[in-house]
């Protein structure tokens, strides 16, 4: 440590150590953006001098700053951007349309409409929105509105010219379109990897995306976040603007960035051959993280790959991206350049796929310390339970999207499907390092919120998904903060608050002991610390 004297003394609380004991103490004495000390409110007091900022918690929670494993940081501040498709009286195609004719009328003609959020099974109409319904109202403006999910947008026929994306496009492999009573023409709904050519053409500008990065640290940073494992979009053209902010003090959150492919084709795929840069690389601030591959669909969509027909639809198993033999490919190279692999993995299928890929991978070439992830981890069954604990993995979980999404997961799967979906406890109990996330901005960002629904596993309907997998407040908030350090290989330095680690604190309005579980969801934060330098205070 660099002196014995304290910046900041944090007194009178209930400080949740998150140390391999779960302490609970008084008291944290913070000193050159590292913890200094942590124990009772004389042994913290006694590091305090004449230029000590002193804060009286008076029974409040001091927790580790809260760490999302997955989440995609510039979509969260470019929701805030975006036509709010969830927002209160968007209940129908024909709402949502009405918002996007009064955004046409705001916009100069030719400019890209972006809405979010949108979930057609909780529409009246329970389709999604098309490009008949768009064009009807925006006309001579590119639109796409992103499904709640992320995989599936609609769009219209100007959004398409703008997209080089013809009428009468064929599926690609790992995608398709929606397509009118003729069988031939696109509809205006496009399904995962049919996504691309839309996504591509409605990349937010430069400017858009400084302010998009800019309005999710804020957001993350309210929430009492200090660290997100961003899953993808920003390694690639945001990277060299995030570095600038972050060099400029601007973003304070800590990011663990992805490169996220989904296809061979994917610009990233080239950072396995020869670049020598891998996982690791970077700083404590901005640190390149996983080399991912997303496999299959969405769980909510449901577009996830299963082992079993959906229960909805005996036609239907889900979206795989991958041959067998494709996936080992990347996978293994990845695996061989020394890279962290995470896959995006949510139907049993795809875990099952995955979980072959790097068991090919480590036979092939050993490593030490591996930390491969499944990201998402969704349909888990026992069998894969184990594989996942023999093999090591690190998932990451979104628990909040029970509450979303957990309705759809029982009719679309089943509940015996449903039940085993992000089975976290099982898998702590087995030894298995379980990080919490969020997934946003697919759903709520707030960490506090996937607590409250790692604990509850209740669905919007008043439903439970598995109740045996209901975890307790302290596995809760491990998920979503120590976890979330190990599984970017920062637990050494950030996760628990113990001396020596970075000052990374969230300090919130009550003792969360003492606040229902159903209500966590909605616990004000008052402090952000981050490496000792308040980001955040009410």
């Amino acid at each position: 440590m660099a002196g014995d004297r304290a910046d900041v003394v944090f007194t009178g609380g209930v400080v949740h150590t998150v140390d391999p004991t779960n302490q609970i103490a008084e008291a944290v004495a913070v000193s050159d953006g590292r913890i200094l000390a942590v124990g009772s409110n004389a042994e913290v007091s006694a590091t305090a001098g004449p230029g000590t900022r002193r804060v009286d918690l008076s029974g409040r929670s001091l927790l580790p700053g809260f760490i999302d494993a997955h989440q995609h940081f510039t979509g969260v501040g470019g929701a805030q951007y975006a036509i709010d498709c969830k927002a209160a009286g968007m209940d129908s195609v024909a709402a949502i349309a009405e918002a996007v004719r009064r955004r046409a009328e705001e916009q100069p003609a030719g400019s890209w409409i972006r809405g979010r959020g949108y979930d057609h099974s909780r529409l009246v109409e329970q389709r999604h929105p098309n490009r008949h319904d768009l064009d009807a109202v925006a006309p001579d403006h590119p639109v796409v509105l992103t499904r709640t999910c992320g995989h599936i947008v609609a769009f219209n026929t100007k959004a398409a010219e703008v997209a080089g994306l013809s009428m009468t496009a064929a599926d690609p492999n790992g995608g398709r379109y929606d397509r009118d009573a003729d069988g031939e023409t696109l509809l205006g709904v496009a399904y995962e990897r049919a996504n691309a050519p839309l996504r591509d053409a409605s990349m937010a500008t430069e400017e858009d995306t400084r302010q998009y990065l800019l309005a999710a640290n804020r957001a993350d940073l309210a929430s009492g976040l200090t660290s997100v494992h961003d899953a993808g979009g920003l390694l690639g053209p945001a990277m060299e603007i995030a570095t600038d902010l972050v060099a400029r003090g601007e973003i304070q959150v800590r990011l663990y960035a992805f490169a996220t492919v989904n296809s061979f084709e994917h610009p990233l795929v080239g950072l396995l051959s020869g670049t020598g840069l891998r996982t690791g690389f970077g700083s404590d601030r901005l640190r390149i993280g996983a080399f991912k591959v997303i496999t299959d669909g969405s769980s909510s969509g449901p577009t996830a790959a299963t082992r079993q027909p959906y229960t909805v639809d005996p036609d239907d198993s889900g979206i795989a991206y991958w041959a067998q033999d494709e996936l080992d490919d990347l996978i293994g190279r990845a695996h061989r350049a020394g890279w962290q692999c995470t896959v995006h993995a949510v139907g049993d299928q795809a875990i099952e796929q995955t979980l072959d890929a790097m068991a090919r991978a480590q036979a092939e070439h050993p490593r030490e310390g591996l930390r491969h992830r499944i990201d998402h981890c969704g349909i888990t069954p026992p069998d894969l339970q184990e594989r996942v604990r023999q093999q090591g993995i690190v998932p990451a979980m979104q628990p909040a999207f029970f509450w979303e999404f957990g309705d759809g997961y029982i009719r679309n799967y089943g509940r015996h499907r449903a039940d085993v979906m992000f089975p976290a406890k099982s898998l702590i109990e087995a030894g298995v390092r379980v990080a919490g996330s969020s997934d946003a901005p697919v759903t709520d960002y707030r960490p506090l919120f996937g607590i409250e629904q790692a604990m509850t596993r209740a669905t919007r309907d008043g439903d439970v998904c598995g109740p045996e997998e209901r975890v307790d407040l302290d596995t809760a908030i491990r998920m979503h903060t120590i976890n979330g350090a190990y599984a970017e290989f920062a637990d050494d330095r950030k996760g628990s608050i113990e001396p020596g680690k970075f000052a990374d604190l969230v300090v919130l309005s009550e003792d969360i002991r003492r606040v229902p579980a159903t209500e966590l969801r909605d616990l004000p934060v008052a402090l952000t610390m981050v490496g000792g330098e308040v980001a955040y205070e009410v």
